[in-house]
């Protein structure tokens, strides 16, 4: 895990360091970047034919931070504002840093005692199609996210959008270190979950307290705080590591440094080439994520920016435009794929059927899908919203405008709105899937810092009260016990709820739909004559997809599928419904001749749920086809007709 957290860090920091950014700047926003600098090349990589691989990602690398430096020259000839406070000193860096190492060791720890068996195939629905896409990327250096057809569309190759920075940087640590696609999933995913979400909490708690002259030292003490706190939430990274929603867990670690980013260019302009840079890094990794940095941009816009302009409302309005309309350009061909999908997006639904009351509840105790199969986490609500009135207090309004508004979204997924106020609330929350679990992971993102700052206030509270009694009591004594107290209650609240965060991150590493002997039909299916160099038939609904990631066989599906086809593809909906009836139908024969397919492998069992496809039935039955491999879960079948 350890190369997968360098490759996510050091060459984003690297290029914030050019910027002349601080160390712990650096470090804190190096993953948007780093995803940022992958995005900027992928793309115009694929549609020239140029291959993503370890050389042309260090040429990118070289390439964007001597960009950057260029800029860095030509806009530093500019007059900018002198910042609002001294830059982070050298004591404060370090609490901090203290209390982000502690939540990223609980979470850690969470992980190294949930998977044992890490390097296992998981049984999580996405899990199969990430590992492909590294797979892919590997294979063939095709990284845009404009040309995954060519994986999912096994037959006609028909374009598809998908964001791919995620997959492509897993694919560069293949290649370094020799890993496998799955290992590389598995270890990024871990990555990007232990180290992201404390330094976000950090982050914004540090940007929210600055921002209203709160000294130093407090702000560190509060930021740490937040960090350590964060690896206790269950939203994120826990659920949506179990869930195998991978890019969208990454995007959302990266959306709060990167409006941080963009907010601090507005005082600072030379930050902005690195802010559009960390733009196209969040929305490339997923695009939902994207959508929760400008949430948080315009929450902070309309209920801070305008009211406490940095160098004038205009100004600072044309600055925002500076960052967007390059951004937007640059992601023109991936809204573009994303429209041709909006519907497929929109069809998401997840009615609770239990009520608005019942919906609202649970939106603000965060125990919404997922969530709610485990109690609601009452002492971290409760230090949310101590954090919440204290930020009200001081006048910090936009945390609390886009967390009604998040509410209001979970709600309707929840339970929807009708007429006129449902189709309009729909346009947003249909950006999330209408999923109550991915906005709640939003929420978190901004309870984590809320209850950083409540934990330490209270803390600190304490100590001046207990000072004023004991006027002997020094000032460093006091600066310990309130490190001590911050340290035990964040230790407290991870070891109290470790049991669920263990649990779901190992989860789905339980070996059920691909196993030993799954690995043992691969291994036997890889050694056939022509097996390599034909497309293997295989069902949408058992593990077997997971045989190009694993063995580089190249299945019918590289996805689940079910319960019906998705994509295009005539001859591949022949062979998933009518293969056994290759004796009788000679559509069969045309499709297997068409598709270059040779032998077939069905395994068991299938997604809970679901069912073999017809058309994989009874191929024993049928003299077309040659069973020559039995192991009791899996089958092997050669074609024998015309």
């Amino acid at each position: 895990m350890l190369v997968a957290l360098l490759l996510l860090v050091v060459p984003g920091a690297i290029i914030a360091r050019t910027a002349q950014l601080t160390w712990p700047v650096a470090v804190a926003l190096g993953p948007a970047l780093t995803y940022g600098t992958v995005a900027l090349a992928i793309l115009p990589f694929g549609a020239l034919g140029i291959p993503w691989n370890l050389l042309t990602a260090v040429v990118s690398l070289v390439v964007v931070t001597l960009a950057v430096a260029g800029l860095q020259a030509v806009l530093g000839r500019r007059a900018t504002r002198p910042p609002a406070g001294h830059p982070i000193t050298v004591g404060p860096a370090l609490v901090v840093a203290a209390g982000v190492v502690l939540g990223a060791a609980f979470i850690t720890f969470a992980a190294i005692r949930g998977m044992p068996h890490w390097q296992s195939i998981p049984s999580t629905w996405d899990a199969v199609w990430h590992a492909n896409e590294i797979r892919f990327i590997v294979d063939t250096g095709q990284a845009s996210p404009t040309h995954m057809g060519e994986l999912r569309n096994v037959e006609t190759h028909a374009a598809l959008y998908y964001p791919s920075a995620f997959h492509a940087l897993a694919a560069i640590q293949c290649e370094l270190t020799g890993a496998s696609a799955t290992a590389a999933y598995t270890l990024n995913s871990l990555a990007a979950s232990v180290w992201l979400f404390p330094v976000s909490a950090a982050a914004l708690a540090w940007h929210l307290l600055r921002s209203r002259g709160v000294d130093q030292w407090r702000t560190a003490g509060s930021a740490a705080a937040a960090g350590a706190l964060a690896a206790s939430f269950t939203s994120v990274p826990y659920v949506e590591f179990d869930t195998a929603s991978m890019p969208n867990l990454v995007a959302y670690g990266l959306a709060v440094p990167t409006m941080i980013l963009v907010v601090s260019a507005l005082r600072h302009r030379r930050r902005i080439p690195l802010a559009v840079l960390a733009l196209l890094g969040v929305f490339s990794v997923h695009i939902t994520g994207g959508v929760v940095t400008v949430l948080f941009v315009a929450g902070w816009w309309l209920f801070e920016g305008l009211w406490r302009p940095v160098r004038g409302r205009l100004a600072d309005f044309l600055g925002l435009v500076a960052m967007g309309a390059p951004t937007l350009l640059l992601l023109l061909p991936q809204f573009v794929g994303v429209l041709q999908q909006a519907e497929i997006i929109a069809g998401h639904e997840f009615d609770t059927h239990q009520g608005k009351k019942r919906a609202l509840f649970d939106a603000v105790v965060q125990h919404t899908r997922h969530l709610n199969d485990y109690p609601i986490q009452n002492a971290l609500i409760l230090l949310s919203a101590i954090g919440f009135v204290i930020l009200l207090v001081r006048r910090m309004w936009w945390p609390a405008a886009v967390w009604l508004l998040l509410v209001y979204a979970i709600v309707h997924s929840s339970a929807p709105f009708g007429g006129l106020v449902g189709r309009v609330s729909a346009l947003f929350t249909d950006l999330f899937y209408s999923d109550p679990r991915r906005l709640s992971g939003v929420v978190t993102l901004l309870l984590a810092p809320m209850a950083g700052i409540a934990l330490f206030t209270i803390v600190w509270a304490a100590l001046t009260g207990l000072r004023r009694v004991m006027p002997r009591l020094g000032a460093r004594t006091g600066y310990v016990a309130a490190a001590v107290l911050v340290v035990a209650v964040s230790v407290g609240m991870a070891w109290h709820y470790f049991p669920r965060h263990r649990y779901l991150i190992g989860e789905k590493y339980d070996s059920v739909m691909i196993d030993d002997k799954d690995l043992q039909a691969f291994a036997y299916l890889e050694s056939l004559p022509g097996a390599r160099d034909t497309l293997i038939g295989n069902a949408n609904v058992d593990g077997t997809a997971w045989m190009y990631a694993v063995a580089g066989l190249h299945p019918l599906w590289t996805h689940y599928d079910y319960p019906q086809q998705q994509g295009p593809g005539y001859h591949r909906f022949i062979f998933w419904a009518f293969a056994d009836d290759a004796d009788t139908d000679p559509r069969v024969a045309a499709a297997v001749h068409a598709l270059n397919i040779r032998y077939v492998l069905t395994s068991t069992p299938v997604v809970r749920g679901f069912v073999m496809p017809d058309g994989l039935v009874s191929l024993d039955k049928s003299t077309s086809w040659k069973q020559i491999y039995d192991n009791g879960e899996d089958h092997i079948y050669e074609w024998q007709g015309k």
